[in-house]
């Protein structure tokens, strides 16, 4: 047999329907980023929209918005870990799809009660708590969907380029909520954000990778929601690198809770901003965003035994209490602006740069059969008490001031770094695998 009778090498043979895989898993890749790239772009309006209704239209005290802060943050405390172990049962893509539509038609009644003069506080405390609810579950969803699309090495450089993504989207929202609130008004501006949550949803219906079932659950009475719940409890608590990055999660999310809520009174009464100031400024808060999600991966990469990714995510929070410092002196004027505009770009990159790593490495070593678990006991024990530390910012404040009552959430912040700093993870260099977990 000559050489041009032998058969084709069955890799070539093969190539075509594994090019066409790849051709169709990164058009769905490309449609969940941009699907949910569209949310962040809406969801920076009503992030400066709500807050701007509260303390501008409804006049409301500080307490009064520690207490929407808190709506706003009261659901992980209930669904995350109900949410997680229904993300294990069920297709996450279709949980993610529900979930972006029934956010759109829970936010619509915001535009429609200020249309029919029917906004107040409790209304929007209401919409902040369900809105809330609803997003904890897709957003659990959405995490754990991602390692069905980019696996292996490409899911850090996932993780990298959506964070870059959002929060470029994030910054032309917040850009686009100063054009349309003074074209348009705080609460009608809102109605991008309601349009965001029905594109996005469109956006997931048109994915066609085939999503790998959910894993079979043991038969009763083993399958009970409780027993997977505490299944997942064990096995995050238990690992050596999991519960570290959620505890220090938690830390750092509790103070950042509070100091945001005063923050957000703080450049509104006392330093005089607009609604247009706030979304100008909270868009160079996106570009740094940005800047540490592209930057976050290339930096975590090893150099010598002095860095890696652990001193990464340390450098990362050490940077948050001390990028706050200046804005605790600021005052009216452009000058100070720009000034607070830079602190809150800087210390976005970081927390981004940190979020993103952290995000690769709790993915990168969790078992596959835990991953919505894991995802949700960190949201649960991250960002469940937060709504205790958005109330107890508001009591601090009728009791301090809010000078002091700043100063204290800032030095707060630096807890975060002290729990990891005596971790496991301070030792990470390069990024791990389930192998090494």
């Amino acid at each position: 047999m000559t050489a041009s009778d032998e058969p084709l090498p069955h890799t070539a043979a093969s190539s075509t329907p594994m090019a066409a895989e790849n051709t169709t898993v990164d058009r769905d890749l490309m449609l969940f980023n941009n699907g949910l790239a569209v949310g962040v772009l809406g969801g920076a309006v009503t992030s400066v929209a709500l807050p701007s209704l509260a303390l501008i239209t409804l006049r409301a005290t500080p307490l009064e918005m520690s207490v929407l802060y808190a709506a706003q943050r009261f659901p992980p405390a209930v669904t995350a870990l109900l949410g997680g172990a229904l993300v294990d049962r069920h297709r996450k893509l279709l949980l993610l799809t529900w979930g972006k539509m029934a956010g759109g038609v829970l936010l619509l009644c915001v535009p429609l009660a200020a249309y029919l003069d029917w906004l107040s506080l409790p209304l929007l405390c209401v919409v902040g708590l369900l809105l809330a609810a609803v997003n904890d579950v897709s957003s659990t969803a959405g995490i754990s969907y991602l390692p069905s699309l980019a696996r292996g090495d490409k899911l850090a450089s996932a993780n990298s380029k959506m964070g870059a993504l959002f929060s470029f989207t994030d910054a032309a929202g917040s850009y686009l909520a100063s054009g349309l609130i003074a074209l348009l008004g705080t609460s009608r501006a809102i109605v991008a954000d309601v349009a965001s949550y029905f594109l996005s949803a469109l956006c997931m219906t048109r994915i066609r990778t085939p999503e790998p079932p959910p894993r079979p659950r043991p038969r009763p009475p083993d399958s009970t929601l409780r027993q997977e719940i505490r299944d997942g409890l064990r096995y995050t608590a238990g690992h050596p690198l999991l519960w570290p990055l959620v505890l220090s999660n938690t830390a750092l999310s509790l103070a950042m809770t509070a100091w945001d809520v005063l923050y957000l009174i703080y450049v509104i009464r006392q330093l005089h901003w607009t609604p247009v100031t706030l979304a100008v400024v909270m868009g160079c808060a996106s570009v740094g965003g940005a800047v540490g999600a592209l930057a976050g991966r290339r930096l975590a990469r090893p150099r010598g035994s002095w860095w890696g990714v652990g001193p990464l995510l340390l450098c990362a929070l050490a940077l948050q209490p001390l990028i706050l410092l200046p804005v605790l002196f600021a005052g009216p004027g452009l000058l100070w602006q720009i000034i607070i505009a830079v602190c809150v770009t800087v210390r976005f990159a970081g927390a981004t740069a940190h979020g993103s790593t952290q995000r690769s490495v709790r993915q990168g070593v969790c078992d596959p059969r835990y991953q919505g678990r894991q995802q949700s006991i960190g949201t649960w024990v991250t960002f469940g008490p937060r709504f205790l530390s958005a109330l107890a910012a508001g009591a601090l404040v009728s009791v301090i001031g809010l000078g002091p009552s700043m100063a204290v959430a800032a030095t707060a912040t630096a807890a975060g770094f002290l729990v990891l700093a005596r971790s496991p993870v301070r030792r990470l260099r390069a990024m791990p695998t389930t192998d090494d977990g």
